[in-house]
């Protein structure tokens, strides 16, 4: 079994418009709120095999991820594995087992359902609001278009890249 994340990120500039928009084309809001992530690695082995190992809360829950490096793709394309777990205890067995938080942050999200697409508006202090799209290629296209987002509006790098452009 594959699992494989087909996503596209926007910097946002009209969030009003963008909210209209959705509204408009059908999409159901799921959830909303704060999130927070911290990334575990082993020293950096994970980072060295351009692994990114994510413990996130959104919503009152929690899911521990597994990512890949980007693989090449018009959109944002990777190996993810991600399964619930209970906040606490998670984070205590990644601790024990030698894992360190290399890196923290939280950003408020609105996740939207479209379809069977995934519509994510996000704000990251510091970085500016972001809309994400995660589905198959032509539901990313079509849903790009139909809310009026170009080229020039994708932003090729994840938050982290971001976090540890910024921190470095």
């Amino acid at each position: 079994m594959t699992f494989v994340e087909i996503e596209q990120k926007y910097r946002l500039r009209d969030l009003k418009r963008v909210r209209i928009a959705l509204k408009k084309l059908g999409a159901r809001k799921i959830a909303g709120g704060l999130e927070s992530n911290e990334f575990f690695d082993l020293g950096t082995q994970l980072r060295k095999k351009r692994l990114a190992m994510r413990l996130r809360k959104y919503g009152g829950k929690a899911v521990l991820t597994l990512k890949g490096p980007r693989l090449k793709s018009r959109f944002t394309r990777r190996m993810e594995i991600e399964t619930s777990v209970d906040y606490a205890p998670m984070r205590n067995i990644l601790r024990r087992a030698g894992f360190e938080v290399v890196m923290r942050y939280k950003k408020e999200r609105e996740l939207y359902r479209l379809g069977k697409s995934l519509v994510a508006l996000d704000r990251l202090p510091g970085f500016g609001r972001f809309l994400e799209i995660e589905g198959q290629p032509q539901a990313i296209k079509r849903i790009e278009k139909k809310l009026g987002l170009q080229a020039k509006d994708r932003e090729e790098k994840s938050y982290l890249q971001m976090l540890f452009h910024w921190k470095h």
